[in-house]
Protein backbone atom coordinates (compact mmCIF):
# COMPACT_ATOMS: atom_id res chain seq x y z
CA UNK A 1 0.00 0.00 0.00
CA UNK A 2 1.36 3.45 -0.93
CA UNK A 3 1.15 6.25 1.62
CA UNK A 4 -0.59 9.49 0.64
CA UNK A 5 1.67 12.15 -0.80
CA UNK A 6 1.91 15.32 1.34
CA UNK A 7 2.88 18.55 -0.46
CA UNK A 8 5.31 20.75 1.49
CA UNK A 9 5.95 24.39 0.49
CA UNK A 10 9.63 25.23 0.93
CA UNK A 11 10.52 28.91 0.39
CA UNK A 12 14.01 29.92 -0.68
CA UNK A 13 16.38 31.91 1.51
CA UNK A 14 16.46 35.63 0.57
CA UNK A 15 18.92 36.24 -2.28
CA UNK A 16 19.62 32.54 -2.75
CA UNK A 17 18.35 29.55 -4.71
CA UNK A 18 18.98 27.23 -1.75
CA UNK A 19 16.05 25.71 0.08
CA UNK A 20 15.94 23.47 3.12
CA UNK A 21 13.10 21.13 4.11
CA UNK A 22 12.95 19.62 7.58
CA UNK A 23 10.71 16.59 7.79
CA UNK A 24 9.56 14.89 10.98
CA UNK A 25 7.84 11.54 11.20
CA UNK A 26 6.94 9.04 8.55
CA UNK A 27 5.23 9.40 5.18
CA UNK A 28 5.73 10.56 1.60
CA UNK A 29 6.51 14.24 1.12
CA UNK A 30 6.79 16.23 -2.12
CA UNK A 31 9.11 19.15 -1.40
CA UNK A 32 9.55 20.37 -4.98
CA UNK A 33 7.57 20.19 -8.21
CA UNK A 34 10.20 21.62 -10.60
CA UNK A 35 13.48 20.31 -11.93
CA UNK A 36 16.16 21.09 -9.34
CA UNK A 37 19.36 19.87 -7.67
CA UNK A 38 19.31 17.84 -4.47
CA UNK A 39 22.40 19.08 -2.67
CA UNK A 40 22.45 17.07 0.55
CA UNK A 41 20.51 14.83 2.92
CA UNK A 42 20.95 14.88 6.67
CA UNK A 43 19.48 12.45 9.19
CA UNK A 44 19.36 14.16 12.58
CA UNK A 45 17.40 11.46 14.39
CA UNK A 46 17.12 8.00 12.88
CA UNK A 47 13.91 6.75 14.41
CA UNK A 48 13.42 3.06 15.21
CA UNK A 49 13.76 0.51 12.42
CA UNK A 50 13.82 3.35 9.88
CA UNK A 51 14.53 3.60 6.20
CA UNK A 52 14.50 6.54 3.82
CA UNK A 53 14.34 7.04 0.07
CA UNK A 54 14.42 10.11 -2.15
CA UNK A 55 13.09 10.03 -5.72
CA UNK A 56 12.61 12.68 -8.34
CA UNK A 57 9.19 13.57 -9.75
CA UNK A 58 9.46 10.83 -12.38
CA UNK A 59 9.95 8.13 -9.72
CA UNK A 60 13.69 7.66 -10.39
CA UNK A 61 15.56 6.73 -7.20
CA UNK A 62 18.08 9.42 -6.20
CA UNK A 63 19.13 8.23 -2.72
CA UNK A 64 18.25 5.26 -0.53
CA UNK A 65 19.18 4.30 3.02
CA UNK A 66 17.83 0.84 3.99
CA UNK A 67 18.57 1.42 7.70
CA UNK A 68 18.69 5.00 8.87
CA UNK A 69 21.49 6.23 11.08
CA UNK A 70 22.46 9.79 11.86
CA UNK A 71 24.73 11.44 9.35
CA UNK A 72 25.08 13.89 6.52
CA UNK A 73 25.29 12.87 2.86
CA UNK A 74 26.37 15.32 0.14
CA UNK A 75 24.87 14.42 -3.24
CA UNK A 76 24.69 17.12 -5.93
CA UNK A 77 22.07 15.07 -7.81
CA UNK A 78 19.77 16.37 -10.55
CA UNK A 79 16.07 15.78 -9.97
CA UNK A 80 13.62 15.96 -12.88
CA UNK A 81 10.12 17.25 -12.09
CA UNK A 82 10.69 17.66 -8.36
CA UNK A 83 11.76 15.80 -5.21
CA UNK A 84 9.79 13.25 -3.18
CA UNK A 85 11.06 11.99 0.19
CA UNK A 86 9.75 8.71 1.60
CA UNK A 87 10.40 8.18 5.32
CA UNK A 88 9.48 5.02 7.20
CA UNK A 89 10.15 4.24 10.87
CA UNK A 90 8.28 2.77 13.82
CA UNK A 91 9.07 5.95 15.75
CA UNK A 92 9.82 9.52 14.66
CA UNK A 93 12.55 10.34 12.20
CA UNK A 94 14.09 13.81 11.82
CA UNK A 95 15.28 14.35 8.24
CA UNK A 96 16.58 17.43 6.40
CA UNK A 97 16.98 17.89 2.63
CA UNK A 98 18.86 20.82 1.11
CA UNK A 99 18.26 21.60 -2.54
CA UNK A 100 18.58 24.34 -5.15
CA UNK A 101 15.61 25.35 -7.23
CA UNK A 102 15.21 28.37 -9.48
CA UNK A 103 12.53 30.80 -8.33
CA UNK A 104 9.89 32.38 -10.58
CA UNK A 105 11.95 35.58 -11.00
CA UNK A 106 14.72 33.57 -12.72
CA UNK A 107 12.34 31.45 -14.81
Amino acid sequence: MTADLVDIHVPCFPGSLTRSAQLYGTGRFRISRRTCELYSVQILSAGSFGRARVTDGTGRAIWYQPSTFTGSFQLGAGCVDGIIAELYASEGINFTLNFREADEAIL
